[in-house]
């Protein structure tokens, strides 16, 4: 039990000192790679729907403690959804611009918080293999010619990273602040959560 012990505490000593530690005015660009687990809010029957993102970030450091961050970041969010035969999937592209504010509490362990604007690209319902642009066939969903997909997102983003030799494990959730739809009395929102890898250079 104490040679267990005691190899548990020298691993967590050999992890500390391999945990970057940032000084002020230094900067990073980090490829990032990762899913994202999406869903819609107020929206009956919408499931979680598991997709993979992709994206790069800038982060610059102000202090040894704190560092903006800021990049662009693709992801496919949507929901699915079951009826009696077949499920349909709701595909939602978006380019995100995420901007945070990173306190790093330990040595290569930040909490951030910021916001997100994103842009929707397309937008796609699949059924069965097939898939149509959701925007066309909008209106017979809801049988109202006033509802659209909005083309901006706004989400906020509240998330931990850890870094070790330059190779970053960051989870966010993003609480959605505007309507997916306009026109519905409704407020759907996206909700969204990350997790990506990445590698600081």
């Amino acid at each position: 039990m104490k040679k267990f012990l005691f190899l548990a505490v020298a691993a967590m000593m050999a992890t500390v000192n391999v945990c970057a530690q940032h000084e002020e005015g230094e900067s990073t660009i980090q490829p990032r790679l990762g899913i994202t687990l999406s869903n819609l809010t107020n929206y009956d029957g919408g499931k979680s729907k598991l997709n993979f993102t992709y994206g790069v970030e800038y982060e610059r450091y102000i202090t040894d403690k704190f560092g903006f961050a800021a990049g662009v970041l693709f992801t496919d969010q949507g929901a699915k959804f079951k009826n009696t035969t077949e499920e349909t999937v709701l595909k939602m592209y978006y380019a995100a611009v995420p901007v945070t504010i990173n306190y790093y509490v330990l040595p290569g362990l930040a909490v951030k918080a910021g916001l997100q604007p994103a842009f929707r690209v397309k937008s796609q319902i699949e059924q069965g293999g097939t898939k149509v642009d959701f925007d066309r066939y909008l209106h017979l969903l809801f049988n109202d010619d006033d509802v659209k997909i909005n083309k901006f997102d706004l989400s906020i983003p509240i998330g931990l990273s850890y870094e070790i030799s330059n190779v970053t494990l960051d989870a966010r959730y993003n609480f959605g602040v505007t309507k997916v739809f306009s026109g519905l009395d409704t407020a759907v929102r996206n909700q969204l959560f990350v997790v990506t890898l990445g590698y600081k250079l």
